[in-house]
């Protein structure tokens, strides 16, 4: 389902699958620095949107951003605080501790773990682009070198992440840092690169209702004016820093 170095095995699944073992993951693989912050900023608070409902026009119309932010983002939060407040068994966890511990599970469990990612997904949607945003990353961050050293040019890395965007039917497309540095990671409907191994540094909404009302049918002119109008490569430098944080 992703194009990202296979590294989701067996053992890792159980590992991930218990509350001993999301920590486990956070605090090992990311680093414990970055894992306080998460534990502490990502855990079950709807998040503001970090910019005007019309601030990304005309390129994502108010429209677009008022109905996917207040309903659909903050449909997945309601679902999810709900379950939270009704089992003891999720209360105390962070979001990322909640993805970890029902992955994999039946009924309920599985219905919490969709909604949980959808969640994880949409709270680093928005902060993945800014007003004024789009073209390449500076020089100056490490976030370009990262790009360049990984795929060999920034121009090789926005034809990976765009050739991946549109091979979905609905899902998420995200650039990772992981073991072996950055990579384009791709997934089906609910799912999140967090669970695989892979830090998101920026994440990209294509179900439909990310862009519909603005483009139709026209995906490929939405994740291209993503690239050249709005990505936001400071907040991915910041991402990429709290990871390499020790």
């Amino acid at each position: 389902m992703n194009n990202a170095s296979e590294v989701f095995d067996r053992r890792r699944f159980v590992k991930l699958t218990t509350a001993a073992g999301a920590a486990a993951l956070l605090h090992g693989h990311l680093g414990a620095a970055y894992a306080a912050a998460q534990k502490k900023s990502a855990g079950l608070t709807f998040p503001d949107l970090p910019y005007e409902v019309d601030a990304l026009a005309p390129y994502l119309s108010a429209r677009t951003v008022g109905i996917h932010y207040k309903e659909h983002h903050k449909g997945y939060y309601d679902l999810v605080a709900g379950w939270v407040k009704k089992d003891a068994g999720y209360q105390g966890k962070s979001l990322e501790e909640l993805i970890g511990t029902t992955r994999g599970g039946i009924l309920r469990d599985e219905s919490v773990f969709h909604m949980a990612v959808l969640l994880y997904n949409h709270n680093l949607y928005w902060p993945s682009m800014k007003p004024d945003g789009g073209g390449e990353p500076s020089t100056k961050l490490d976030v370009r070198g990262a790009v360049e050293k990984s795929f060999g040019s920034y121009k090789a890395f926005r034809k990976k992440f765009v050739e991946e965007a549109m091979k979905l039917g609905s899902g998420w497309v995200f650039l990772v840092n992981g073991p072996d540095g950055l990579a384009v990671f791709r997934t089906d409907y609910h799912d999140t690169p967090l669970h695989h191994y892979f830090t998101p540094l920026l994440a990209l909404d294509v179900w439909e209702h990310a862009y519909y009302l603005d483009y139709q049918n026209n995906r490929r002119k939405y994740v291209d004016t993503f690239f050249d109008k709005l990505v936001n490569w400071q907040f991915a430098e910041s991402r990429l820093k709290q990871t390499r944080r020790k």
